[in-house]
């Protein structure tokens, strides 16, 4: 049963630890690859070749899952609810416009390196570093934006041939190593893997053509959106000229994804043919999650201080000290985040969170503004979840449970609602309940085999056969067992 108690918070907000240990477990699992994949490895397309066949959807939708499974089990994510919904915004802004039905998933990783990456099936990450380098709303869409044109031309699968002598796991864990980049090109993953490890990240590589084509698409995407088309272009640019100061320590973005001036030159032109006006830039959340990430993560926290902030971006930094603080004291006044909040939920739910914790608002009154936030942001899982949490620290379990068994449906990423129940019935000693949902968390990110295990957990303690959640348990094992009976390649 996973342990609960051991998941560290930040006033009402759960960041999930890893041990890093497991990185190294990852290295080894692929050193076990080597031999099966020496056999073929000679035989990869290179990047852009003309005559690639896409492996098919089943096969993508495999892949996705064993890599947010990957994601999820073996990296450090950052699971801040807030931060979450507000990449989720820009990302569904995005996505919208590219003419395609398909879901994409969008994480965070808690990491200071500047990188994105977009692996199998929709599956979009964005690293803390990029969140916190961007210098406007624009220039962080626009990566997003050029990630989600990957996916779009289905670039990861014209990569290379998917070999059907290695599981589907395995894949996902080796191509997860590679676009995470949990290795530099010389230490690392590839010193564990040796030429092998070199080779097959090279594969993966994003080529110019795939590059060019991002942008290409990536900048349409931007510009439909509503954001400036020339964000991509100075993004890229300005990093490339503040590498050219640090040569041996250039942004991991642009070893993953190679900036030359050619392209610079042809994204400048392509948003320039787009642009009809001179689209201001958009900065105002994107400073408040920034100063989010820097607290919550200790990465450029005292750059973001030294900062001119505006009155508001220095209540919101006071208010998030005054939540990771143990005390917990008031420190400034709370009327000075009360402009313009309907328009930014970020700064209304640090507004109501940190009433709570001054005892400013009744339980009544929070319940009361967290039920009209749902409402105006129906499609912003944080909410629910924060609301949850407010209840669970006024010990109000049960409400609790009840708000995000009601509101956890809606919603495509489950996997922190679901923990956040089993959490709450770990509270009430209910642990055939802590079972299930945790099944149901690990299954929303593609882990069927953990989820099984679970479920014969939950269905062990429940002595009624004929209850209803018996029958869940049963139904949910009967749709997932077939998969798991089978090999899975």
């Amino acid at each position: 049963m996973t342990s609960y108690s051991s998941y560290p918070t930040i006033g009402l907000l759960p960041i999930l630890k890893i041990n890093h240990h497991k990185i190294v477990q990852i290295a080894l699992l692929l050193t076990s690859l080597l031999f099966s994949i020496i056999s073929f490895a000679s035989e990869l397309p290179d990047l852009g070749a003309t005559d690639l066949k896409d492996y098919n959807q089943q096969t993508e939708t495999a892949l996705g899952r064993a890599f947010s499974t990957a994601l999820h089990q073996h990296y450090d994510l950052f699971y801040d609810p807030i931060t979450l919904s507000y990449i989720r915004r820009i990302g569904s802004k995005i996505t919208s416009e590219t003419g395609q039905s398909r879901h994409y998933s969008f994480f965070v990783v808690n990491d200071a390196n500047i990188n994105a990456f977009a692996g199998p099936n929709g599956v979009i990450g964005i690293n803390t570093g990029l969140i916190t380098a961007a210098e406007s709303e624009d220039e962080l869409a626009s990566v997003i934006a050029h990630e989600t044109a990957h996916v779009t031309q289905r670039h990861l699968s014209r990569s290379y041939e998917y070999q059907t002598s290695l599981s589907t796991a395995n894949i996902a864990a080796l191509i997860a190593a590679i676009l995470v980049g949990t290795q530099d090109p010389g230490a690392g993953m590839a010193t564990y893997m040796g030429a092998m490890g070199l080779s097959i990240q090279q594969q993966l590589k994003n080529s110019r053509i795939h590059e060019s084509e991002a942008d290409y698409f990536g900048i349409k995407y931007l510009y439909k959106a509503g954001y400036n088309p020339m964000a991509m272009s100075d993004f890229f640019g300005r990093l490339e000229k503040e590498s050219q100061l640090y040569e041996f320590n250039s942004p991991e973005i642009l070893r993953t994804h190679p900036v030359t001036a050619n392209r610079l030159a042809k994204a400048k032109d392509r948003a320039k043919q787009l642009a009809a006006e001179n689209r201001p830039r958009q900065n105002r959340s994107l400073r408040l999650i920034q100063l989010r990430v820097a607290l919550l993560t200790g990465q450029n926290v005292n750059n973001f201080k030294n900062l001119k902030l505006s009155t508001t971006e220095k209540c919101y930094l006071a208010g998030l000290e005054l939540l990771s603080s143990v005390d917990r004291k008031l420190t400034n006044e709370i009327t000075c985040l009360e402009k313009s909040i309907e328009k930014y939920p970020e700064e209304r739910l640090l507004l109501i969170q940190k009433a709570l914790l001054t005892n400013l608002i009744s339980k009544e009154e929070s319940h009361k503004q967290f039920h009209y936030l749902e409402a105006i942001y129906p499609s912003d899982f944080s909410i629910p979840y924060l609301h949850a949490s407010a209840l669970e620290q006024h010990n109000e379990i049960e409400q609790a449970i009840q708000i995000l068994k009601t509101q956890t449906p809606k919603f495509h990423y489950q996997f922190l609602m679901y923990s956040k129940l089993a959490q709450l019935y770990a509270k009430q000693h209910n642990n055939k309940y802590v079972y299930y949902y945790d099944a149901l968390a690990n299954y929303n990110i593609g882990n069927t085999k953990k989820a099984l295990h679970l479920i014969k957990q939950a269905k062990s303690l429940e002595k009624n056969k004929k209850s209803k959640l018996y029958e869940k348990l049963t139904r949910f094992e009967s749709e997932l067992a077939p998969k798991g009976n089978h090999k899975n390649k």
